[in-house]
């Protein structure tokens, strides 16, 4: 039988270095002074979008031709 010493420390300890900076101090916060508040919502006297004109499609255009063919079976 072959036997084998080990040692191992019972603690164990991490370390980081450089130690990281930290930031500054920053100020405490405070409540601001009372005061009042005005929305204005501008509402636009017209939308403009090329998109929002209708489509030129011909009239008679969305007729499918020849009517397509439809194979039912009923049982």
């Amino acid at each position: 039988m072959k036997v084998a010493a080990t040692l191992r420390a019972c603690v164990m300890d991490t370390v980081q270095l450089p130690l990281p900076e930290q930031p500054p101090l920053q100020p405490a916060n405070v409540y601001p002074d009372a005061a009042e508040a005005l929305s204005v919502t501008d509402v636009p006297a017209a939308y403009e979008a090329e998109q929002a004109l209708p489509q030129l499609i011909p009239a008679g255009a969305l007729v499918t031709v020849p009517l397509p063919v439809r194979e039912t079976l009923s049982v």
